[in-house]
């Protein structure tokens, strides 16, 4: 799946993404995304949108490293409300 497949029009998942406020939100639409929907330029969009960078690699690692990025941001988070 290409992030932009017509001048202009972006990908859903990425738009979606980038439309939640919470990284926990965010989370769950990296879970939620089936491993064949990602591409490089998916992965590089959504980790530069959160300031952190991907190296380079298997599609699934690189997935799974965006995930634990965002796992432990959302952590933070969750920590940052209580206090």
């Amino acid at each position: 799946m290409e992030n932009i497949r017509e001048e202009g029009e972006i990908n859903p998942i990425l738009l979606e993404f980038l439309d939640t406020d919470s990284f926990e939100d965010k989370y769950k639409i990296l879970v939620a995304t089936p491993i064949m929907d990602f591409d490089n330029l998916l992965i590089d969009n959504m980790a530069s949108s959160i300031d952190v960078v991907i190296e380079d690699g298997d599609i699934e690692d690189r997935v799974q490293d965006l995930k634990n990025c965002v796992r432990t941001r959302s952590k933070y988070e969750t920590m940052r409300f209580r206090r």
